[in-house]
This record gives C-alpha cells, structure tokens and sequence, in this order.
C-alpha cells in the first residue's frame, strides 16, 4: 500500500475499492466519533476531542489534503446527523477541527515539493484562532461580558475567588488562552499522526529539517498590525490577537531550542530542563523566546554547496 493511486483506470470496486477513499471515509467517521462521543458527555470525552483532528491528518500524511477535506465533509455530516439536538454541533467541528485541519494539510503539501512545506501551516496555527474570535465578536457583540462571566462561573464552582485587578487579567487573556490550546492541540495531533504514518511507510512526504522551517512573508505584518490596534483601541480582543499572532514565533523559538541541542550531550536533560523552566517562568520564557523565533526567522541560512 502507498499514498499515490494507480497510474490505470480506476478498480472495477467502484470508489470505495481505492485506498485514499477508504481512508476518508475512516478519518471522516473516526473524527466524528470522537466528537459526538465528547458532545454526549461519555466517559474519557474530553480526551476524545483532544483527538478529533488526528485521524484526518493520518490521512492527509498517506493520501494528501484533498483527502482530508473529503474526510471533514463526511464528519461534518456524521456529527450533524449524530448532534441533532445541538445544532451548533457541526460548526463547532468545522471551526475548531475540521477546516483548520484541512487548511493545514493542503497548504502543507504544495505540488511538486519533496518535504513538507510546514511555513504556512506555522503561520495557520496563529491566524486561525484570531479569525474565530473575530466571528465570535460578530456573533456575540458582548463577548467580553460573556467571558468575565465565564470566569467568575469557573471560579465559583471551584470554590475560589480572585480579586478585582487579577480577574481583570485572566479575563484579559481568556481568548488567547483558549486559542494557544486549539493551536498545540492541531500541532501535536499533526505531528503525531506524520510521525505514525511515516513510521509505517506510507506518508507522502517527510517533514523538513527544523532549521529549515519560516513563516510566509505576508504573515510577518499581522503581529505588527495587531499591536496597533490594541494600543490604539485596547480591550481583551485586540490583546488576544496580539498574543495569538505571536504564537508561531513562540513555536518556532522552541524548534530553535530543539535544533540548537540536537547535538549535544545529554540533550534528554537539556531539553526536561527546558520545559520545566518553560513551566515554572512562563512569563519570562515565553517572550525570549518570542525573541528567538524572530531571530531565526531572519537569520541567513547556510547556502548550499555547489552542484559538482
């Protein structure tokens, strides 16, 4: 078995004797599953969810984006059909799993490529979350309310209480909070599934060197924007956007990490120390290595050696 068809004529099986249909058709279900088994409030659902998105990047790695954008149509419609008595239920697998999930396979296998090409998926993971707070602010004029009674519900059922000035900045940062999760949950989910693919022999493409890896060029102008906005206008909105428009630089600070000790001894122990100052001083870490992301963005890479 492999990720490319036939070069004949279709098997005389009809569609589903071929194996990338049959791979949708899997992820397709497989992904709505998890989402239903989560909406009906089965046991291990949280978890569940946290897997929605893998099944179609497993086939998005052996077959193509194309694939997987089969595969969300179908879940989209399993999880309508499943979810009838959430209406919403369909658009929120679409928002949060299914579109993103195929925007990322597609744009990560452009045509004629050898590896991954992993730039625009990068900047994906900051831009997506800010375009669905941004149609939840369409939606929900009052956002900010809703999310400050959010909070203060959170707090109540869990028997604590913060004060005024603190809540201010948990609210201020809800958005961003929520948006940094979605985006580790589509990065690990992908990773995972390129790596269990690969690991079977059936992915299309490998992923690239770490070194290797930079945002587009038309994605640099948005933090920058976005920063604007906020110090012109303030509000939870605009701060979130900033923090999440900076997300990808935070990722590619932590591939730097990565790549700077890949050859070095004890890189086990490096790296555990790594996450754990990470833990401890977030806020600290986090814009060094914002900074870091941005220097290797930048940085000259070595040329190639000439062709003999």
């Amino acid at each position: 078995m492999s990720g490319t068809q036939p070069s004949g004529g279709p098997p005389s099986g009809g569609l589903f004797s071929q194996p990338w249909a049959l791979a949708a058709g899997a992820a397709g279900l497989i992904s709505a599953l998890c989402t239903l088994w989560a909406m009906r409030g089965l046991p291990l659902g949280g978890l569940m969810l946290w897997l929605t998105p893998l099944p179609i990047f497993a086939a998005a790695a052996a077959f193509g984006g194309r694939v997987a954008g089969a595969a969300v149509a179908l879940g989209a419609a399993v999880v309508l059909a499943g979810a009838y008595f959430l209406p919403v239920a369909p658009l929120i697998y679409l928002g949060l799993f299914g579109l993103p999930a195929t925007l990322i396979a597609i744009t990560a296998t452009p045509p004629g490529a050898a590896r991954l090409a992993l730039g625009t998926p990068l900047a994906l993971l900051g831009l997506w979350p800010v375009l669905l707070l941004l149609g939840l602010v369409i939606a929900i004029p009052d956002l900010e309310a809703v999310m400050r009674q959010m909070v203060e519900d959170g707090l109540r059922e869990m028997g604590a209480d913060l004060p005024p000035a603190l809540l201010d900045q948990v609210v201020q940062v809800k958005a961003a909070a929520a948006g940094f999760w979605l985006s580790v949950l589509l990065l690990v989910n992908g990773l995972a599934a390129q790596r269990l693919v690969n690991g079977r022999g059936y992915a299309l493409r490998a992923l690239p060197a770490a070194g290797d890896v930079r945002l587009p060029g038309w994605y640099l102008p948005l933090p920058v924007v976005a920063l604007a906005l906020w110090i012109s206008l303030g509000g939870s909105v605009a701060l979130s956007s900033v923090l999440l428009l900076l997300l990808p630089f935070f990722l590619l600070g932590v591939v730097g990490v990565h790549r700077r000790v890949s050859q070095r001894a004890g890189r086990t122990a490096l790296l555990v120390s790594f996450y754990l100052l990470l833990l401890l001083f977030v806020q600290i870490m986090a814009p060094v290595l914002v900074g870091l992301g941005l220097f290797d963005q930048w940085r000259r890479r070595p040329s190639p050696p000439p062709t003999p």
